[in-house]
């Protein structure tokens, strides 16, 4: 099996793809910075203490202002200062935040090292738009520098399915919406039940992996017939999963449901890209973007970028952000204000 990492930077954000024997395969979004600001898994913070809730648990405030669930609680009085490591970042829910986990860190540990969410000794090639894109972590995978190669693999158009939860498979579609029970994948297509189906696990188990897709998770297949139909979709439903590595799922109901718990470290793409607006890009996103097209605009000198006085706010708190993609394209990013701007906004250059 050949496996191609596309490395697709712009400032702020590198998009990551995984392509095996040619195919799509995993997405990572690497971010630089966030907003809120949250601390990453595997971070170490200097923390105190605010109260103890039981159960072993307590809330903690981190040098960065964040609060935090602590677990196991050290011998400590409410207020006592201590260090802690991040196990999980803080996750977005429709409309509120799921506080990060941590552990009290051991005195004489040290910070781990910063790490891609890829396995890179079993990548073949990296291919990237230019070589100053490339990172040091990735020179000593042979390279090639191919920007139509980067422009072809449409990780745009993947962006996009996991903002909308919408995901075309042949016969039928994956409708995937998240609430702050679970992510709710719906099934729906116009094959006959067993086959839409069976053709639908392998489009969920591939989905999952794609966009990182942790923690509840249920699954409302087309009612079937009978047990032996439901068995035939389960056994699909297994394979699909096997690549996915350690979790937990339910056999497949007389209704059609089936329930997958999948170990949570961190946010899905759907979540780094929507936050707590499932749906819609949040705020973060809408900035990232409106810097990713403004290095791509073609034309010559400053390039105006107007948006949303939120979508500013935040690119103008992103100065050293705006500083790289000015170096980047080699002319000023003039920020722009506009309450009635459309969509998250629009970059104007002169033309060359």
């Amino acid at each position: 099996m050949s496996r191609t990492l596309v490395w697709d930077a712009a400032p702020g954000e590198t998009r990551c793809l995984l392509l095996e024997n040619g195919v799509a395969a995993e997405l990572h979004l690497l971010r630089t910075l966030s907003s809120p600001a949250r601390a990453p898994a595997g971070s170490t913070h200097a923390a105190r203490l605010i109260s103890r809730l039981g159960n072993g648990r307590g809330l903690i405030k981190l040098d960065s202002g964040e609060e935090a669930l602590l677990h196991p609680v050290p011998a400590i009085t409410e207020g006592a200062a201590l260090n802690v490591i991040i196990t999980r970042e803080s996750l977005p829910e429709p409309g509120q935040w799921k506080r990060a986990l941590a552990r009290p860190a051991d005195g004489d540990e040290a910070p781990p090292l910063p790490s891609l969410p890829l396995h890179l000794a079993e990548v073949d090639e990296v291919i990237c738009a230019t070589p100053q894109a490339l990172p040091l972590a990735l020179a000593h995978i042979p390279q090639r520098i191919d920007a139509a190669a980067v422009a072809d693999a449409d990780i745009d158009v993947l962006v996009e399915a996991a903002r909308t939860g919408l995901i075309d498979f042949p016969g039928g579609t994956l409708s995937i919406e998240r609430t702050r029970a679970m992510t709710i994948i719906d099934v729906d297509g116009s094959l006959a039940p067993l086959a839409l189906n069976i053709a639908a696990a392998a489009a969920i188990g591939r989905a999952l992996r794609l966009f990182q897709i942790t923690g509840p998770i249920g699954i409302d297949f087309v009612g079937m017939a009978g047990k032996a139909d439901r068995q035939a979709v389960d056994a699909a439903l297994g394979a699909a999963l096997a690549p996915l590595g350690a979790l937990e799922r339910t056999a497949i109901s007389g209704f059609g449901f089936a329930h997958i718990i999948r170990p949570r470290t961190g946010p899905s793409v759907p979540e780094q890209l929507c936050g707590t607006t499932p749906g819609r890009l949040s705020v973060e996103s809408q900035a990232l973007a409106l810097l990713r097209e403004a290095t791509r605009a073609t034309g010559i000198g400053p390039r105006t970028l107007t948006a949303r006085p939120a979508v500013i706010h935040l690119l103008r708190h992103w100065a050293d952000v705006v500083a790289e993609g000015e170096r980047a394209i080699g002319a000023p990013l003039n920020l722009v204000s506009d309450a009635g701007v459309q969509g998250y906004g629009h970059v104007h250059v002169s033309p060359a």
